[in-house]
């Protein structure tokens, strides 16, 4: 009965860190969106993201670089994440408007 019980809890932990990965990401995603539709550019994007993933390795996408006022900007975060022995990637991709006055 006691393996299964920790077998069962190391289960549970391991979904609960794919969980936080995945809102991690998500919440990353919603930062470089934010960036995305009120700058031009990648710069300000990638910090944003950056902050937010806490130093944790990442990708982020953002469609298109140059941006003008009423487009819509397209961010995407990925970052690697493990279950158990088995290694994917959490992916978030928001889509916002972008300001019409877009400044540095």
């Amino acid at each position: 009965m006691l393996p299964f019980v920790m077998l069962a809890t190391l289960a549970v932990l391991q979904v609960v860190g794919v969980v936080r990965d995945a809102l991690l990401v998500h919440e990353a995603a919603r930062a470089g969106v934010r960036a995305a539709a009120t700058t031009t550019g990648t710069s300000e994007v990638v910090a944003a993201v950056d902050e937010a993933m806490e130093g944790r390795p990442h990708e982020v996408t953002v469609t298109p670089v140059n941006r003008q006022g009423g487009q819509l900007v397209t961010v995407e975060v990925r970052a690697p994440t493990r279950l158990g022995p088995l290694h994917h990637w959490v992916a978030a991709t928001l889509v916002a408007e972008v300001e019409p006055v877009v400044g540095p």
